[in-house]
């Protein structure tokens, strides 16, 4: 008796995670969709930083003292990051300067972009070697055919990352369900083939409508973002509400989803951290780091507040040293 109420319980949670996602992404869509541009400030302004917070909260949880047999797989992982984000905050802002021209823009964004591709089927072969009769040497002939792309369609490549990087977060906590929620993993499923539908539903209602105003500076780097210039054919207003829409789920994984499958990862339970039970120079350094997050939310919330379009800007800067983070972990869990 005990283990059929047990399984009732676990089917009634899967069902109540489908329809409280769906239920959430009918809401979001409703008013994204309404209102793309004031969506866009909105969650930018509100989640950004916290989502942030919430994926390093989750990283450092899940990043071991000793690294062992795994000691040149961080290397190359973190030192890709840390090397690659500084190459593009380089090229970020260095662009419009006179010294680049717009031929070698072009040639040094692609240069990155194979660079990044090369870097992540490093990971791939390294962790392949990891694990016992596996062979990822693929990875590598996968990534020069993605690099050829990379070269021949720069601009539509940029654009695919941006939508994208929404389904990275939605990948990780794949992976966390199945090790901590493999009740859920069926449902969860469902969620994820709700999106399309959505995002379907966003193309119907509104790929035929006027593009948004590009009046101020602000609207028109929104809807840059989102590729409007890059398919002058579709409407921005679809593509600027599909991104916030996916952007939202990206938030809503980050925040509140990944938290409730993953113990480890809420956020107050910091001995649920390895290197800050461990106790010693590594408590003070992850204790340190969080405080330091922390102040970095409350200066994004008062240059929201203060210039929203230049914080926005540098925001999404320094957003790409987060982006990267995300793949050494993801690929680990794998």
């Amino acid at each position: 008796m005990h283990e059929v109420r047990e399984r009732s319980f676990e089917l009634t949670s899967a069902h109540l995670l489908f329809g409280a996602f769906v239920f959430s992404c009918a809401v979001a869509a409703v008013l994204i969709g309404s209102f793309p541009l004031a969506a866009s400030i909105v969650t930018i302004f509100v989640f950004a930083g916290v989502h942030n917070v919430m994926e390093f909260r989750y990283f450092v949880a899940r990043m071991p003292m000793r690294w062992g047999r795994s000691r040149l797989y961080y290397s190359v992982g973190i030192g890709g990051v840390v090397v690659l984000t500084a190459a593009y905050l380089t090229l970020y802002f260095a662009s419009g300067n006179w010294l680049w021209g717009e031929t070698g823009w072009a040639i040094y964004s692609a240069v990155w972009n194979t660079a990044f591709v090369l870097w992540i089927a490093s990971m791939f072969w390294l962790r392949g070697r990891q694990r016992p009769k596996t062979d990822w040497t693929w990875a590598f002939p996968v990534a020069f055919i993605v690099a050829a792309i990379v070269w021949v369609f720069p601009l539509y490549w940029s654009l695919a990352l941006v939508y994208i990087h929404p389904f990275i977060a939605m990948w990780f906590l794949e992976r966390q369900i199945r090790r901590t929620k493999p009740e859920w993993l069926a449902a969860y499923h469902w969620c994820l083939a709700s999106i399309p539908i959505f995002v379907a539903v966003l193309y119907f209602a509104f790929a035929s409508q006027p593009n948004l105003p590009e009046d101020s500076n602000l609207f028109w780097r929104i809807a840059q973002h989102a590729g409007s210039q890059i398919l002058p054919g579709i409407s921005s207003h679809f593509l600027v509400a599909t991104h916030v829409f996916l952007e939202s789920i990206h938030y809503f994984v980050w925040i509140l989803l990944i938290p409730l499958v993953d113990r480890r990862a809420i956020p107050w339970k910091l001995s649920e951290i390895p290197m800050f039970s461990g106790g010693g120079v590594l408590k003070r350094f992850v204790a340190a780091a969080f405080v330091f997050a922390i102040v970095i939310v409350a200066l994004l919330w008062a240059g929201f507040s203060l210039d929203y379009t230049t914080t926005r800007d540098v925001y999404f800067a320094f957003a790409i040293g987060h982006v990267l983070a995300e793949f050494p972990f993801l690929i680990k869990m794998l």
